[in-house]
């Protein structure tokens, strides 16, 4: 092994680990970012699909987090002025039509949220503004907590006991989304509206305690950072991060596996790809490993360790993907303001019994033959994504990740056809989603998607349950939640499965901060917060 040219080598090009890249590179760090796939981004990814001049968002489809992030309030790696990356911010951040054809609506305004939801009932709008207004003074210090990384979990805790009104937070942290919801709103229509969002956002039922305060804080970016879409596709967030890595001298390398992390005598500072290279780092190794991969990746680690990362509890259940390609954009029977909605949450259900029973029945890997689902059609406010007059469909329906009969490789022999169902179920409340409208589609089952990222096991985006134990200073284990791995020194782990969590989190911050501050890098300039 020659000395390398390089300080870091990270393991992984999704939005994480491109963020951790960035920021050292940024900083000063020489940087080599090593991806399997052909495309980068992870779960930040935009394909054709085989579907010639159409762009689908082949995994999210959506920044919400990342809105209230100092990579995007302060733009620090420059994504913005610099990189090329514009996010457009459809006027409705999510809304629910029910089987009845009603609807309810969450406009980044709060005054207009707070109105559609008067016309079910006065009570809930006030309760909703109050709920809000009590996230508005919290919301700085949760964004900031997410940029950095963790407190330990005891310590955290008790900080939040120590605040004014810590206690009244803390016991939001330990209910569920339900609690929150039954115990403040009236309206059937109403709860299904929020605990919908909650499932959607955590795949996991509203009623998995310490869930609560997660709900609030989808609420809360709403209206202080509402969610908004990269123009283009949300491959244009990952490619704005790499032509930051790029510009400020580092290096990306696309079908590039690696096979392990070297771990000698305890320490980390190679890699071993497929063809069986290796490649050193001078400082540093960041690497994106599912906690239940640990012992696979990794040499040497203690078996204890690699035992409890193993058993990390996955979310409740993931969801089947349909991206179509349409020859005139959906017409809604519920009328025009789907159009202006970036998440549009479709659900049969009007009483909140019948949606807590699909909820169960998803958790014991059972499909319903009423889906639920959540749609999102860009191209009627990114004409860009399709050519001229045609228009593109997102369709995420939740689903197991292992099915009762069959476990996760029992999906390949049933999502087309499930598919098949979902597209006649979306009949109902889409008049033009016929076969002569449908030019193609594209399906990814839960297995599809464990296959594009080891960091989906199972189909779970968010790589491990987001429940208050798997959290912050607990994320994934608290022995892990640093970011550095016990007995391999000079190894850093990033990913969905760390802090902050799933989803356009940016994540890449907190763990190059603390690869910075144990290597005694000045990221003052760039890093003020």
């Amino acid at each position: 092994m020659s000395d390398s040219e390089f300080d870091v080598i990270v393991v992984g090009a999704g939005h994480n680990s491109l963020g951790a890249a960035a920021y050292l590179q940024r900083c000063g760090l020489k940087t080599l970012v090593l991806e399997k796939n052909a495309v980068p981004g992870g779960g930040a990814i935009s394909e054709s699909l085989g579907m010639e001049g159409y762009v689908h968002d082949t995994h999210a489809t959506g920044v919400v987090h990342l809105q209230g992030h100092p990579i995007l309030t302060a733009d620090e790696l420059e994504l913005k002025s610099k990189f090329g990356l514009r996010f457009i911010h459809p006027e409705i951040s999510f809304m629910s039509v029910f089987g009845d054809g009603t609807t309810l609506a969450c406009y980044a305004d709060l005054d207009r949220t707070c109105a559609d939801i008067a016309r079910y009932s006065a009570k809930d709008a006030a309760a909703y503004r109050e709920m809000v207004q009590f996230m508005s003074g919290i919301m700085p210090m949760i964004n900031m907590s997410m940029a950095r990384p963790p407190l330990p979990f005891a310590g955290f805790l008790g900080m939040l006991g120590n605040m004014p009104g810590g206690n009244d937070l803390l016991l939001m942290f330990l209910k569920s989304a339900q609690d929150i919801v039954v115990e403040r709103f009236e309206h059937p229509k109403v709860q299904l509206h929020l605990l919908k969002w909650v499932a959607e956002g955590l795949t996991c039922s509203p009623e998995q305690k310490t869930t609560g305060i997660a709900m609030l804080y989808l609420i809360g970016l709403s209206h202080e950072a509402p969610p908004g879409v990269p123009e283009g596709g949300m491959l244009s967030l990952s490619l704005s991060m790499i032509r930051c890595i790029e510009h400020y001298g580092g290096e990306i390398r696309l079908g590039v596996k690696v096979k392990r992390i070297i771990n000698s005598g305890g320490v980390a500072r190679s890699v071993e790809l497929d063809s069986g290279e290796v490649l050193t780092a001078r400082r540093a190794v960041v690497a994106t490993i599912h906690p239940h991969l640990l012992g696979d990746m990794v040499d040497g680690l203690d078996p204890a360790l690699v035992a409890k990362a193993g058993a990390v509890q996955l979310s409740d259940f993931g969801g089947l993907r349909i991206n179509c390609a349409l020859r005139e954009k959906p017409i809604w029977k519920a009328g025009q303001q789907p159009d202006d909605c970036l998440y549009i949450n479709l659900m049969d259900d009007t009483e909140l019994m019948s949606f807590r029973e699909y909820m169960e029945a998803m958790k014991l890997g059972r499909l319903n033959e009423r889906p639920i689902a959540c749609v999102s059609c860009h191209t009627n406010f990114d004409p860009t994504r399709a050519p001229e007059g045609r228009h593109t469909l997102y369709v995420f329906a939740l689903a197991p990740g292992k099915l009762a009969d069959g476990g996760i490789e029992g999906w390949d022999g049933i999502k087309e056809e499930r598919a098949d169902r979902i597209i006649e179920w979306l009949g109902g409340y889409i008049s033009n989603l016929t076969p002569e409208n449908i030019i193609a589609r594209h399906v990814d089952s839960p297995l599809d998607m464990m296959r594009h990222s080891p960091s989906f096991q199972n189909g779970d985006l968010n790589g491990i349950a987001m429940f208050l134990y798997q959290m912050m200073g607990a994320r994934p284990i608290p022995e892990l939640s640093q970011y550095r791995v016990p007995g391999a020194e000079g190894l850093y782990l990033t990913g969905p499965t760390m802090h902050p969590g799933g989803g356009m989190t940016g994540g890449g911050r907190p763990v190059a901060i603390r690869i910075m501050e144990d290597l005694k890098v000045d990221y003052s300039a760039v890093i003020r917060s």
